[in-house]
Order: C-alpha cells, then sequence, then structure tokens
C-alpha cells in the first residue's frame, strides 16, 4: 500500500492506494485545525483505515508551507496551521517506509499532469493537447497564487518551484492601468498577481469595479457580502448568473489577467508540454476562462504567435493535489 496526502490549513485529505489501482482503497478528509499536530491526525486516520502501518511502502503529502530539506531530514512550516511537519518524524511513525514531503503546489502541478485528457478544458485548441511531451508550467489560484516549473528529462517531469505569484502585477490596457492606482492605494504600495489572482482576488476585483462605477452591482449588494460566510463565492455566484454586472466585469478581469500572467510564466519556460491552470477555483469560473483567458495569454506582441503554439489546459479539478502525492509516493517504489 501507498499512502498519499493533502495538507490545507483548512482540511487535510488522506487515501490508502494499492499501486496499479485506480480507486484508493480509504480516503478520508479531516479537519486540519481540530489536531494538535500532524501526527496525531496521521494516527487518527490510520485506525480509521484500520492499516497496519507495517503494510505502507511509501508516502508522500503536499502541504501549504515552505519545504526546506537538511542533512538526513525535510521539514515544511504548514502556513496556516501551528504544525511543523518532519519527514524523519513520519517515517519514524510508519515503520521506516520512504517519505516525501513537498509544497502543495508542487504535488497539484504532477497531479494536472497526470490528468487524462477528458478531465481538462483546453483553451488554445490551435496548439494539439501537447503529447510530445517536453517542459510544463503550472499556474494555481487558490487561497494564494501557486507557480511552479517541470522540468521534463525525457520520461518523467521533475518540479522546480518558484515564489512567481508575488511578481510585480503589470497592466495590459487602460483599465488595468486604473486597477493597479486603485490596487496601490488600498495596499498601500506593491501589488502582486497574487493579489488579484486568488479568491480574496475577486472582492477586490469588484471593489475595483464599483469604485470606478464599471457596471451596476445587485439590489442589496452591501449588505449581502457583509452577511456571507465567503463574499468571493458570492462575487462569482452573481456573476454566472449575470445578477450583478460588477461581478461580471470582476471575473471578466480576473480571466483575462490569469491569461496574461500564464503568459508571461510561458515566455520564462517555454513549456512545449503546455501550460495548467489548475485548482478547484478555477472552477468556478470557467465560463470566464473560456472567453478572455486565451486573449490575455497571446497579448504579448511579437511573441504572441510562438506562445499560440503552446497547449493551454484548465484542470478544474480540487483533487489534484491528492493525486500528484499519490504519484510521487508511487516513484518512491518504481
Amino acid at each position: 500500500m501507498i499512502l498519499a496526502g493533502d495538507i490545507g490549513g483548512t482540511r487535510a485529505r488522506l487515501a490508502l492506494f494499492a499501486p496499479g489501482e485506480g480507486r484508493a482503497r480509504v480516503e478520508r478528509t479531516l479537519p486540519s485545525r481540530e489536531y494538535a499536530d500532524f501526527s496525531v491526525l496521521l494516527a487518527a486516520f490510520l485506525d480509521h483505515a484500520g492499516q497496519p502501518h507495517t503494510d505502507i511502502e511509501a508516502a508522500a503529502f503536499g502541504v501549504a508551507g515552505p519545504v526546506v530539506s537538511t542533512a538526513g531530514d525535510t521539514r515544511v512550516r504548514a502556513t496556516n496551521l501551528p504544525w511543523t511537519l518532519s519527514g524523519a518524524s513520519i517515517r519514524e511513525q510508519l515503520g521506516g517506509c520512504p517519505v516525501r514531503l513537498v509544497n502543495d503546489l508542487i504535488a497539484v502541478g504532477l497531479g494536472a499532469l497526470a490528468s487524462p485528457l477528458d478531465r481538462r478544458v483546453n483553451l488554445n485548441p490551435e496548439a494539439g493537447d501537447g503529447a510530445t511531451g517536453g517542459h510544463a508550467a503550472v499556474i494555481a489560484p487558490g487561497t494564494g497564487l501557486g507557480e511552479a516549473l517541470f522540468f521534463h528529462d525525457g520520461e518523467r517531469h521533475h518540479p522546480m518551484p518558484s515564489e512567481g505569484g508575488h511578481c510585480d502585477f503589470a497592466p495590459n490596457d487602460t483599465r488595468e492601468d486604473a486597477l493597479l492606482g486603485y490596487l496601490r492605494g488600498r495596499l498601500g504600495g506593491h501589488v502582486s498577481y497574487e493579489r488579484i489572482l486568488s479568491g480574496d482576488g475577486f472582492s477586490s476585483l469588484y471593489a475595483f469595479a464599483r469604485h470606478a462605477q464599471l457596471g451596476r452591482p445587485a439590489p442589496n449588494a452591501e449588505r449581502e457580502l457583509a452577511a456571507a460566510d465567503d463574499p468571493n463565492a458570492r462575487i462569482t455566484a452573481w456573476a454566472q448568473e449575470g445578477a450583478d454586472e460588477c461581478a461580471v466585469i470582476a471575473c471578466r478581469l480576473f480571466a483575462r489577467i490569469l491569461g496574461a500572467e500564464a503568459g508571461n510564466l510561458a515566455l520564462k519556460s517555454l513549456p512545449t508540454g503546455g501550460v495548467f491552470i489548475a485548482g478547484g477555483l478555477v472552477g468556478h469560473v470557467l465560463g470566464f476562462l473560456r472567453e478572455q483567458t486565451l486573449e490575455g495569454f497571446l497579448d504579448k506582441g511579437r511573441f504572441a504567435t510562438m506562445l499560440g503554439r503552446l497547449p493551454l489546459w484548465v484542470v478544474a479539478d480540487d483533487a489534484l493535489g491528492l493525486a500528484g502525492a499519490r504519484r510521487l509516493a508511487e516513484r518512491e517504489i518504481t
């Protein structure tokens, strides 16, 4: 058996797989914050599974946090939890099997790269499907904006993490010029792509659309947003329903700017194997991505033709992190 996990600040998804089988033998999602540390959560999962730890041949976990490798150990300080995960400690808890700890975006990226074609949306059909292989790039809006590159050695992809989501936002038209000025004032200085291309980015874009009087908001919009458990989800729902002009404009801006930053990432890495826009969040605005994202991706002047040859995929699946962690664990036993 192999053990895979996608460890986030809100929930941890763990699963046991038999190598070669498609479905998990056991899968469970646990509320991360209810456990004092990861070792307690892992023990609870194994107790539920009724699986002896001696049967586990390899384990891998994608964790939301920076990964630091030192002699004999790999550690991750979780970004939104009071946890520090240690590969050596987990290995000991599991009876000595190989353990991989990676940043959650690396796991998401590997999951996207392994996704079947029928689970993807091709935003650039003129470019084909990238089946010839090659380097790949992944951009994943979520709580933040994750970006990573995947070097292809002729047989498999190897991840190269980055903090590209914190690069400076560069406007491409007069409306985006105004957006940059608005966000500078709102944030007190530097504006990164993550400030726009993340969950909270929808609220910022919506506030800009209202500030600039670009459309008519829904009736009682302020009251509804104040009462909403997740204002960003309320904004995307309004946009999908066409119930709020400012929400529609916010989602259009999000989709086009996401395409522009995906194009920036492509120019820096030349990913002939494709650019992957990944994660569960993008599924909420897929219609806008279909309409706007390729336009932003190709808006690169003299290099538009070159980018037009690159596959551009959307993989809207919140289980990609678990799938990528499984892939890493399988590598440990092959």
